[in-house]
């Protein structure tokens, strides 16, 4: 697995005894977006060998995953940038009374003993490679500098804090918007092989109206936009009509929306919106191709979903999503220059669709790739991570609670020098 700049030991070192993690994220589920799913496959494995606590503003009541739940209740009145504070405000307070040995944050916030960035920092959007004028105004936002308070407090450059981030290109962006060479550890996503269907793949296209001649385009993503869906429709509108498109994810406040843009270009019979589901298996088992044509993923966790269901998949470059570093075009995948454009993806689209050979090697090849993002060694490294913090003799010391300043929780210090 391509890793951090930080040298990682042949023989991963796991904590010999069991912890008590406190698990931090807004949303816990895999119906939220890719990092709430990253933390959800984590934690399962996590949670053959430790004990674990959700602390959470929503807990997805259909996740398969229960564990141990302490809610946070944010009121919505207020605006995002000071929900987020309230939120790291009441997540400090709950790990420092609680008997924990390590606090696991995906949130903004100072209470952290490891924080998991997901997303392109806000320094690196708001402060690097923006005009001089734009970045004096965004100095004078309230909104964008508590937001960069926030993220400041999670971004650990002096052990035994650790700040681990789900791909190279955000460890680059990460360490240009804080002018640091600091190795920061790079942990990517994770797949697990499905689970064989009790339908088959004809049944589970009938239910929705696909026919067998059919050839199925998947779009995985809970903001499409973000994701490509215009330019996967004006693709569309290139294409021959027995290409369809199957798009799954987006809210149901969002839909209305989208059935109106396909309509508006002619492509209703030839799109299916699916809103956010739980279950997105059954969706890339009755596809033919994952498309996606991201315009901004650190990492991008639908094309190796799709990659283990044994889909060919088209995607941007590196540029636009992480997870492209790990491929090499026509190769595991079919890479992107322009996902803007969509003469190139109706292009690459109908080559896979009419060359079985092109769409067989890529299949084959991206099943070779799977094994280096097996979740039970993502989670022996985090493991690695929770045993170097803890064996730290800064670790030891109680007189540095939680906050924005310091580094270890009082509580966790207590029992760690017991």
């Amino acid at each position: 697995m391509p890793h951090s700049g930080r040298t990682q030991k042949e023989n991963t070192v796991r904590p010999a005894a069991k912890l008590r993690i406190a698990f931090i994220t807004y949303k816990f589920g895999h119906q939220y977006g890719g990092a709430e799913a990253y933390g959800v496959e984590l934690v399962r494995e996590l949670a053959k060998r430790h004990e674990i606590t959700i602390i959470a503003y929503d807990y997805d009541p259909h996740c398969a995953l229960v564990l141990p739940f302490i809610k946070i209740s944010v009121s919505k009145r207020w605006p995002s940038w000071i929900r987020s504070f309230f939120f790291a405000r009441q997540s400090a307070k709950i790990t420092a009374q609680g008997d924990f040995d390590l606090v696991h944050s995906q949130m903004n916030g100072w209470n952290g003993d490891l924080d998991v960035l997901h997303v392109r920092s806000v320094r690196y959007r708001w402060f690097t490679r923006v005009s001089r004028i734009k970045r004096w105004f965004n100095y004078l936002s309230p909104r964008i500098q508590m937001y960069c308070w926030l993220e400041k407090q999670r971004v650990h450059t002096k052990p035994p804090r650790r700040t681990i981030v789900v791909s190279e290109a955000l460890k680059n962006q990460l360490q240009q918007a804080y002018k640091t060479d600091y190795p920061f550890d790079v942990i990517t996503p994770g797949v697990r092989l499905p689970l064989p269907d009790s339908k088959t793949k004809q049944q589970l296209r009938t239910e929705l109206g696909i026919k067998p001649e059919d050839y199925l385009c998947l779009l995985v993503a809970r903001t499409p936009h973000r994701k490509g869906l215009p330019t996967l429709l004006k693709a569309l509108s290139l294409l021959p009509k027995h290409i369809k498109v199957i798009a799954v994810g987006a809210t149901k406040q969002e839909l209305p929306r989208l059935h109106g843009e396909a309509i508006a270009q002619g492509l209703q019979d030839r799109v299916i919106f699916v809103p956010q589901t739980t279950e997105v298996s059954p969706y890339y088992q009755m596809a033919d191709l994952c498309v996606h044509p991201t315009l901004n993923d650190s990492f991008g966790m639908a094309p190796l979903e799709a990659m283990s269901h044994d889909l060919p998949v088209i995607m941007s470059n590196a540029h636009y999503c992480g997870f492209a570093q790990y491929v090499t075009h026509q190769q595991e995948a079919w890479l992107l220059q322009d996902p803007t454009n969509p003469v190139e993806l109706s292009q690459a689209i109908s080559k896979i669709a009419t060359e079985t050979e092109l769409a067989q090697g890529l299949q084959q090849r991206a099943q070779q790739l799977l094994p280096k993002f097996n979740w039970s060694n993502l989670a022996a490294q985090y493991e690695q991570i929770y045993a170097d913090i803890l064996a730290d003799p800064l670790t030891g010391s109680s007189a540095t609670p939680h906050g924005p300043k310091g580094s270890m929780a009082k509580n966790s210090a207590t029992k760690r020098s017991a």
